[in-house]
């Protein structure tokens, strides 16, 4: 008989991907006066007797705690990342409703803000949940790409890592929050990435930003590439937010 010939063996298989744990939850705020939502991905092999970092992923405006999933593939993203050899980490996705992801509460006027659910409520119990190590970044797309923002500037001592997607801006108000640190390197480093055919925040405002923070003497990174305000660009965006927050992990 003749030996079995090396060109006659079928072609390796790709290991699997094995898939992460998506799964929904909700906080009783004090904060919003009620329920608020959030998701939850935990890479595959999620083991409950050790501690992870966290990245916290903003949506934009008109969608929720379900969009980066439902819409942008998040938790296969994800799961390739982990199958390549990636840093494990806690992907938590919360709701803000059309909030901006600010606004403190202020009992005096009755108020309720998101600001400070997320602060003092959601981080608190997703980390304590799921078992943070102390270590977080934060990503986001339009709104939550201002979200991103105002959180690093405002509190630069939470986050490892900013990464905004075609963000929305507010050059005078981020001017504020720079001005209120006097050390600039507390800052964390900081990515703004937008499409040269986004109509909805245009390139040309994310680069007014993206000048307005490295003239601070910021760690900033702006990425150009084509591309519109939808889910054909964010996507890829997470991708590479994932390999960069996980350098500062």
């Amino acid at each position: 008989m003749a030996a079995f010939s090396a060109c006659n063996k079928p072609d390796q298989e790709e290991d699997p991907i094995l898939p992460g744990t998506y799964a929904s939850g909700a906080v009783s705020s004090v904060y919003m006066n009620g329920t608020m939502k959030f998701t939850v991905w935990l890479p595959a092999g999620y083991d409950a007797s050790r501690s992870y970092p966290f990245l916290y992923l903003l949506h934009g405006a008109g969608d929720d705690e379900m969009s980066w999933n439902s819409k942008g593939g998040a938790s296969k993203i994800a799961d390739r990342y982990i199958h390549d050899g990636g840093e494990p980490m806690v992907i938590v996705m919360p709701d803000a409703r059309l909030t901006f992801y600010i606004g403190d509460y202020l009992p005096d006027k009755g108020e309720y803000a998101y600001e400070s659910y997320f602060h003092k409520e959601l981080m608190a119990k997703v980390e304590a949940e799921y078992h943070g190590n102390g270590k977080r970044a934060v990503a986001g797309l339009s709104m939550g790409g201002y979200g991103t923002l105002y959180y690093v500037l405002k509190y630069p001592e939470k986050f490892t890592y900013g990464y905004a997607m075609s963000p929305a801006t507010d050059l005078n108000g981020f001017q504020a929050l720079i001005d209120e640190q006097p050390d600039k390197g507390v800052f964390p480093p900081i990515t703004l990435e937008s499409g040269l055919s986004d109509w909805t925040i245009p390139f040309k405002d994310v680069e007014a930003c993206y000048q307005l923070l490295d003239g601070n003497g910021l760690d900033c990174t702006l990425v150009k590439r084509s591309g519109g305000h939808d889910w054909g660009f964010w996507p890829v965006c997470l991708e590479k937010a994932l390999v960069q927050v996980a350098k500062t992990f």
